[in-house]
């Protein structure tokens, strides 16, 4: 590839595990008894944030090397030390990993009082497209979903951390991201 922005390829990358929201060990504890057989193979595993405690990375990495980026609901040390965002590259797409959130809380907040979807697919898409990505993986909603928008393909595992005070999750989700020649 001849673009000079273009991340270091993670080619012959062909299963990517997409983790999101762990939260870990506040709202999970433990693994789910299924979370293995899930990763099993996979070449990269992709965690969009909220991943808890910095060892948490070091255990999913003995399932595959793992990029990840921070959230909104981290420790302080996994905001320090991960990226608010990562651009990659798999299979010369490039791929932008970023939680979703706004950075700013009184954003954020606001955000929060707009409970459509069509909305903020819409801003992911745009950023996605701002990057010069064909894929933003993204997390914070903690709901599993795959949709296109602004000619971007948006993918949200969902989350394996528990819901908070607010809100109860029924399902704990993470997705397998297949990558073809084409």
């Amino acid at each position: 590839m001849n673009d000079p922005w273009l991340p270091a390829d993670f080619t012959p990358v062909s299963t990517v595990g997409l983790v999101s929201d762990t939260h870990m060990p506040l709202r999970l504890r433990c693994w789910p008894a299924g979370l293995a057989e899930a990763l099993a193979g996979v070449d990269l595993i992709l965690h969009a944030g909220d991943v808890g405690d910095l060892w948490v990375l070091d255990e999913l990495s003995q399932h595959g090397p793992v990029v990840a980026v921070h959230g909104n609901d981290e420790t302080p040390e996994a905001k320090l030390g991960l990226p608010l965002q990562s651009i990659i590259s798999l299979a010369g797409q490039r791929v932008l990993l970023w939680h979703g959130h706004y950075p700013d809380r009184i954003d954020e907040l606001t955000s929060r009082t707009d409970e459509r979807l069509a909305p903020k697919l819409e801003r992911l898409g745009q950023r996605g497209r701002r990057a010069g990505a064909r894929l933003v993986v993204t997390g914070h909603w903690h709901i599993p979903l795959i949709h296109e928008a602004e000619g971007v393909l948006i993918v949200n595992p969902g989350a394996l951390g528990t819901g908070n005070a607010i809100s109860r999750q029924l399902f704990q989700t993470v997705a397998r991201l297949y990558i073809g020649p084409n």
